[in-house]
């Protein structure tokens, strides 16, 4: 499968081989994590006002689809912001934005630990897949809350969001800047209650959220930390022998040494 990074729009675009009896391949298709929309509720109770994006990360993701000529769009998780609850902003905002997008493309959702009560919400073109995620030939895309389960395996590539990636480094003129994590760690301590593969190493790839207003909203501190530290395939993340951080723009800032700066 054919995989081309979208640095700068916060997404993965894969293009799959054809199968077998297909004259020609499926189109390609879009990948992006944690819309959290319905964020803004957040901060109601501090008495801070914040217009809803779903507007804006609407029309970027129509670009995105026409460009690429994308037939299906996947969502690694957190549609919504709201866990234990579906948020009043929630009601209007996520039908309206699924419906939109719907017009575009096929959309199939991962579901991640903020999309309780998702099923609600999707008009029924949408597609939630389990929640363990969805192989697509050699590549698992999940939302990276749970430990990839023993029967995806043979994958060797994972895309996950769910972290947020950000560069934290006090003085760092970079620190509370979304990056991508490209990292290699092994396929044994990744994938959940599988026996050998002492030697086969998977490539992982963390990507940004792809509402970016939630780094200029101040949305980041305890709350992602409390995400990670939920995480039971962070630690291994951390502790990768192979690395390779980005900023949005695709210029390398780091390896192995900026993965506790990082998750």
């Amino acid at each position: 499968m054919k995989i081309k990074t979208l640095f700068g729009q916060r997404a993965v675009l894969l293009q799959p081989g054809p199968m077998e009896g297909e004259i020609l391949p499926p189109g390609p298709t879009l990948v992006v994590s944690d819309l959290h929309i319905g964020f803004e509720e957040k901060f109601k109770s501090s008495g801070i006002n914040i217009e809803t994006n779903i507007s804006k990360m609407a029309e970027e993701l129509e670009a995105l689809i026409d460009q690429n000529h994308t037939d299906t769009l996947i969502i690694a998780g957190d549609v919504k912001s709201g866990i234990d609850r579906i948020m009043q902003s929630e009601w209007e905002n996520v039908p309206k934005f699924l419906n939109r997008i719907s017009k575009r493309c096929h959309i199939t959702i991962v579901p991640g630990n903020h999309d309780g009560g998702l099923q609600n919400l999707t008009p029924e073109s949408v597609q939630i897949a389990d929640i363990n995620g969805i192989a697509i030939e050699d590549t698992l895309i999940i939302h990276g809350h749970t430990r990839p389960l023993a029967k995806f395996k043979d994958c060797t590539r994972v895309l996950m969001g769910h972290v947020h990636p950000i560069f934290q480094k006090r003085g760092n003129p970079l620190s509370g800047s979304p990056v991508w994590a490209f990292v290699r760690v092994s396929k044994k301590a990744l994938f959940q209650d599988i026996i050998g593969e002492e030697e086969a190493m998977v490539e992982v790839i963390v990507l940004p959220s792809f509402n970016s207003d939630l780094t200029v909203s101040g949305y980041y501190g305890e709350e992602i930390n409390a995400e990670r530290r939920q995480s039971p395939i962070v630690r291994e993340l951390r502790s990768a022998p192979e690395a390779i951080i980005t900023t949005l723009n695709a210029e390398v800032i780091g390896d192995t040494a900026l993965l506790p700066s990082i998750f």
